[in-house]
């Protein structure tokens, strides 16, 4: 079961990856017009602990996140899973109304 989970988040944190390069291409468009002046594209109080002023770090998190949930023990796993399952929901939606509104 874990495998197919796991095998899952991976195509997700791909896709999540591929969102975040042309998020971050546009990003750099708006900065070069004297735009996006912000210093995190999430809030300090996300789950995360990255804050970037661009989305591929968040996208490294989760990439080393699911590293750590696929060594986790069974205990770990349902509570690190949750957590990353949250996190990539955030990513997600605020990935889709950037790439939408620009």
């Amino acid at each position: 079961m874990h495998d197919s989970v796991t095998a899952k988040l991976h195509d997700t944190i791909k896709e999540l990856y591929h969102q975040a390069i042309d998020a971050d291409k546009k990003l750099q468009t708006l900065r070069d017009q004297g735009q996006a002046k912000f210093n995190a594209v999430l809030r300090e109080d996300s789950q995360f602990t990255s804050h970037a002023d661009h989305f591929m770090p968040y996208v490294a998190e989760l990439a080393e996140e699911l590293e750590l949930l696929e060594m986790a023990s069974m205990e770990e796993y349902n509570t690190l899973l949750a957590r990353m399952v949250s996190k990539i929901q955030l990513l997600a939606e605020t990935l889709n109304q950037f790439l939408r509104l620009s």
